[in-house]
């Protein structure tokens, strides 16, 4: 699926969060994700997030990094170049535009709920998420860079509107940003 467009809703009857994924082709997949999937799935993906955007050491590096201040110092430097780079890719995204329903649903109209989400990284930078549902549907995604970082920000900007206590604190973002309904993404 060449994605074109994500959204992230809160049902309130449901009590889950709805992630809707539009595709060039104008396909529509609609998934639940409980308060479990997404406490679980939130500091994985931060990980997979700090990784991509963890530059790999030199020899030089590493001998420095024997200095326990001098490897604390380059680590607090690191996480802080992680959220500049972070923020700039935030930055660069489409949030303007509204959300348009696909005219195809190859899984079906309803939304799977998912119960397993599983990350793999690749060298290429790009990231497959599989997500698993009750019924053995699997959706799975490959995202780049961009729409990595983009899935966590709609993840923050929806969590406060759940009521469940979760806050979305992690290596690349260090505030909760404000509620938006129905928040899309191009």
């Amino acid at each position: 699926m060449n994605i074109h467009q994500m959204q992230l809703s809160y049902s309130n009857q449901e009590d889950r969060l709805i992630l809707s994924i539009n595709s060039k082709d104008n396909e529509e997949m609609r998934l639940f994700l409980t308060r479990r999937i997404v406490t679980s799935f939130w500091e994985i993906l931060n990980k997979t997030i700090a990784h991509s955007l963890t530059s790999h050491p030199t020899p030089n590096d590493m001998v420095e990094s024997e200095s326990k201040e001098l490897g604390q110092k380059q680590q607090m430097q690191q996480q802080m170049q992680q959220q500049i780079h972070h923020q700039d890719i935030i930055d660069k995204s489409d949030y303007d535009t509204p959300f348009s329903s696909g005219d195809k649903f190859p899984v079906g109209e309803a939304p799977i709920l998912v119960e397993k989400i599983t990350i793999n990284a690749y060298e290429d930078s790009n990231t497959a998420l599989i997500f698993e549902s009750n019924k053995g549907q699997n959706i799975n995604l490959n995202l780049n860079p961009q729409l990595l970082h983009n899935l966590s920000d709609l993840l923050i900007r929806i969590i406060p509107s759940t009521n469940w206590n979760m806050g979305l604190i992690g290596e690349t973002n260090v505030v909760i940003s404000e509620n938006k309904d129905k928040l899309s993404l191009h």
